[in-house]
């Protein structure tokens, strides 16, 4: 593993290694519970300012990836578990067939014909593929957008049901009896939300994952097609999402100083950024009903519409094996 940054590159430079960093714990070069390198050691590796590193790593913080121990330094955090499951981790397909292959071994030492064994694995392969047809994941996101459509994708990618749930009604979900069902494979999330959801779960057995979402290189190339004149503004769900995206939209998209910002429950203000501003920025969260509003008057992006690809592998991998190969990557609902 060898993290870097690109000086001439436009992109802020704690933005480069923020998704270096990234990049490294969706591909598990850096795994679980590892510890990175001090702010003061990164910075003087890569000859950078020390600020750079400190920046970088409170993004990654803010979205559950890395957590900071007093004293201790700062670790991995984006893969850990509530509790995992007695299980383990799923076997691959070589040491599947091993596993299969000795008992084929055994039934023949112990007496049992070809055909006897033949019908047994007959047998054994309708049950199993009954089984897994009945297998499913849950999907928790705070809006319906991307729990729907991030939901839809999983089940492409994964083959199994993915079932969409919102953060607000999980707990209440779980304390339900028909809730303990040992078909569900894991609750994912988005790393936004990942130490939300495992507080929520923290008294279940349950495996949490979750995917990264970012803004696809779409959108980023219809935004940045638009005059640096023109007039950005940005709206979001909540207060939080302000203090979270608003600095890195400036520095992603060189916006300069001037962004502002509201809730889209904040209706004056809103109605102030449909008439002062040439284009929008909207969460999740907020593009559903915004759309409802601006009905075409203005350019619009969902600037949260884009997974990594690598996260999906991941969880893929964690809860159901190594060895298929990914079937898809998604955009969720692009500008209107």
């Amino acid at each position: 593993m060898k993290l870097s940054v690109d000086k001439q590159s436009k992109v802020p430079l704690y933005l480069q290694l923020r998704d270096s960093v990234k990049y490294y714990i969706s591909t598990g070069e850096i795994h679980e519970n590892q510890q990175l390198p001090t702010v003061n050691a990164l910075a003087k590796e890569l000859q950078v300012n020390f600020e750079t590193v400190r920046k970088a790593y409170k993004e990654l913080e803010r979205e559950g990836l890395l957590s900071t121990k007093r004293g201790l330094g700062t670790y991995v955090g984006g893969r850990v578990v509530s509790r995992e499951l007695s299980s383990g981790r799923p076997q691959s397909k070589s040491d599947l067939a091993n596993s299969a292959k000795l008992a084929i071994k055994q039934l023949l030492e112990g007496g049992t014909s070809a055909d006897e064994i033949n019908r047994w694995v007959d047998r054994i392969r309708g049950q199993a593929a009954l089984e897994n047809q009945k297998r499913y994941a849950i999907f928790a996101e705070c809006n319906t957008l991307q729990a729907n459509e991030i939901s839809r994708e999983l089940c492409k990618y994964l083959q199994i049901e993915v079932r969409p749930i919102l953060i607000k009604d999980l707990k209440g979900h779980f304390r339900k009896p028909a809730s303990k069902d040992p078909r569900l494979l894991a609750v994912i999330t988005t790393g936004f939300h990942l130490n939300e959801v495992r507080t929520i779960l923290a008294d279940h057995p349950i495996r949490t994952e979750f995917v990264i979402t970012n803004m696809s290189p779409e959108t980023r190339r219809k935004i940045e097609a638009f005059p640096k004149t023109s007039r950005f503004a940005f709206i979001c769900r909540d207060p939080e999402s302000i203090g979270l995206y608003k600095d890195t939209l400036r520095a992603e998209l060189q916006l300069g100083s001037n962004l502002p910002c509201c809730t889209i429950g904040e209706r004056d203000k809103v109605a102030a950024a449909l008439k002062s501003s040439d284009v929008l920025l909207v969460t999740p969260g907020a593009y559903k009903k915004l759309r409802k509003l601006v009905s075409g008057k203005i350019p619009f992006f969902n600037v949260i519409d884009h997974v990594d690809p690598g996260s999906l592998r991941i969880v893929k991998e964690r809860i159901l094996g190594p060895d298929e190969k990914p079937r898809s990557t998604w955009p969720l609902s692009q500008a209107r």
